[in-house]
C-alpha cells in the first residue's frame, strides 16, 4: 500500500506530502458516532471529513490562515488535486517521549498540553489533539494535521474539550498504564480551562467512569484506544473535585518515589 504521506529531500530541504484523503470509511464514521452518541458525549464524535481534491485544499487554506496568525503549523509550499507540499515542522513527539525516562516524559506531557491550551485561550483548538499531531521544535512545539473540520459540527468549548480528551487518550500510551498520570493531566487542564470546556470535561468524564463501570473487564480486549480510553476513564474516577488541591499528586506523579 503506498504511504499517504511521506518525505522527500529538496536541495537539501526535507518535503512532506500529503496525498489526498480517502477515509475514514462510512463504515467507521457511523460506528464512532454511534458510540458517541450511545455514550452521550459530544466530544468524541467524529468530524466531518473533507476527502480527495477538497480535503487537502481546505488543509492548505486552514494552515495558511493559522501560519498568519502566529501558530506553529507547517508552511504550505504548494497544493494541487493529487498533492500537498508542506515545509518540515521539526521531529514527531511520540519518538522524543519514549527516548526520556518517565518523570521527564511526565513533564514533558504536562508542557505539551499546556501549549496546546494557550490556543485555546487565544480562540483556537486543534480538532486532533493527539500527540502524534505534536512535533518538537528547539524547546517548544509544533503542530501537524490540521484535515479534520470541526466548525460546522462543534460550538467552542466542545472542540476544546475534543482536544484535550484526545490529547490524555494519546498520553495514557505513554504513561506505562499508571492512571495518574493521565490524571495529572487532566487537573492541570481542568485549571486552565475556560468555564464552559470544564464542564464539557466534567460531563464526559462522569459518562466514561460509568461506561467503564459497566464495561468492566471487557476493556482489555477493546483494542488500543478502547485501553487508552479506559484508563482516562480511570483518571477521572480518581480526579479530586474541583478546587481541591492537587500540588501533592502533582509531585508525586512528575517525580514518583522509587
Amino acid at each position: 500500500m503506498r504511504q499517504r504521506t511521506f518525505k522527500l529531500d529538496l536541495d537539501g530541504e526535507p518535503v512532506w506530502v500529503k496525498r489526498p484523503r480517502r477515509g475514514p470509511g462510512y463504515f467507521m464514521y457511523g460506528l464512532q458516532a454511534g458510540a458517541a452518541a450511545l455514550l452521550q458525549i459530544p466530544p468524541l464524535r467524529p468530524p466531518r471529513v473533507s476527502r480527495r481534491a477538497v480535503g487537502l485544499h481546505a488543509e492548505a487554506r486552514r494552515l495558511a490562515r493559522l501560519e498568519r496568525k502566529g501558530w506553529p503549523v507547517p508552511h504550505v509550499l504548494d497544493v494541487s488535486d493529487r498533492w500537498l507540499a508542506l515545509r518540515d515542522n521539526g521531529r514527531s513527539l511520540a519518538p522524543v517521549l519514549w527516548e526520556i525516562p518517565t518523570a521527564q516524559r511526565v513533564d514533558l506531557l504536562r508542557d505539551a498540553l499546556a501549549y496546546l491550551q494557550t490556543l485555546h485561550a487565544q480562540g483556537g483548538w486543534h480538532g486532533a489533539g493527539q500527540l502524534r499531531n505534536f512535533t518538537r521544535i528547539g524547546a517548544g512545539f509544533g503542530l501537524l494535521d490540521f484535515e479534520d473540520d470541526l466548525e460546522p459540527s462543534m460550538p467552542l468549548s466542545v472542540r476544546q474539550a475534543r482536544d484535550i480528551l484526545l490529547f490524555a487518550m494519546s498520553a495514557a500510551r505513554f504513561s506505562e498504564s499508571d492512571h495518574r498520570v493521565v490524571q495529572a493531566l487532566l487537573a492541570d487542564a481542568r485549571k486552565r480551562a475556560a468555564p464552559a470546556v470544564e464542564a464539557e470535561l466534567h460531563a464526559a468524564g462522569t459518562k466514561l467512569v460509568h461506561a467503564r463501570r459497566l464495561l468492566g473487564p471487557l476493556t482489555r480486549w477493546s483494542g488500543p484506544d478502547g485501553r487508552s480510553l479506559a484508563l482516562v476513564a480511570a483518571a477521572f474516577e480518581h480526579l479530586q473535585p474541583p478546587g481541591a488541591p492537587t500540588d501533592k499528586l502533582a509531585a508525586d506523579t512528575a517525580h514518583p518515589q522509587p
